[in-house]
């Protein structure tokens, strides 16, 4: 059952439309192992990977989204990258509590290179889109323009709900860059907690009571540990 909610996060925390271009995409499969290939061209058979690598396109970056009660963020740094002109952005959390992300981001806000590390320093991803830019090309994305009327806590806020057939509430939170989501069950008896590191993703299982909570996102341990403790919060 965990598997299903890692994916299924993996697949909401997108939140953007599937696309087939092509991307260089390094992710850390688990603790311990990496993994690289390019997009849609690597012939791999698993459906996680190529989904998370067409997932890297279309993203965009909006540095009104970002809150500097939670970042340090140095002046970017113009640059040329893969044939665009682009500027580099370096998000360093303030506090232990999300994870960094070093960006480049074209004219058009997209997101041309991101590379992804936890508070440890570990590299959990990076991406490169590998074609020349070619705006005729691009789809429509919400990504840097998420709906943050929902509740927020310690400056996540809660942009997505949902309620799954097997009774698990689902919601999705974001600070504009780190992003994460929450499952809920109520689930009788011991369930073992649990820490990992699955394609790039923090994810945490641990009970509380008789209800089983399931986190999956960029935000480390600790963090998680306090969305669950303080789940009350981010619900109506």
């Amino acid at each position: 059952m965990i598997r299903f909610f890692l994916f299924f996060g993996i697949l909401i925390l997108s939140f953007e439309s599937y696309a087939a271009e092509q991307v260089y995409f390094k992710v850390a499969v688990d603790n311990s192992t990496y993994t690289a290939f390019m997009g849609g061209k690597a012939g791999l058979d698993n459906t996680t990977l190529n989904y998370l690598a067409s997932k890297m396109r279309n993203q965009q970056f909006k540095l009104s989204d970002i809150d500097r009660a939670y970042y340090d963020i140095a002046q970017p740094v113009s640059m040329r990258f893969a044939g665009r002109d682009v500027l580099q952005y370096d998000l360093k959390p303030k506090n232990g509590d999300r994870f960094r992300h070093m960006l480049m981001v074209d004219s058009t806000n997209e997101i041309v290179h991101k590379d992804v590390y936890d508070p440890s320093g570990k590299l959990v991803y990076s991406f490169t889109i590998l074609e020349p830019e070619d705006s005729s090309s691009k789809s429509v994305s919400t990504e840097g323009n998420l709906d943050k009327s929902g509740r927020c806590f310690l400056g996540f806020c809660v942009v997505g709900k949902r309620m799954l057939k097997d009774g698990t509430s689902h919601i999705m939170l974001s600070d504009g860059i780190n992003k994460f989501s929450i499952f809920r069950k109520r689930v009788y008896g011991e369930v073992p907690a649990s820490k990992k590191i699955v394609y790039g993703n923090y994810v945490m299982r641990r009970k509380l009571g008789d209800e089983l909570f399931t986190v999956v996102g960029t935000i480390p341990y600790n963090a998680m540990q306090t969305m669950i403790e303080n789940y009350s919060k981010l619900e109506e």
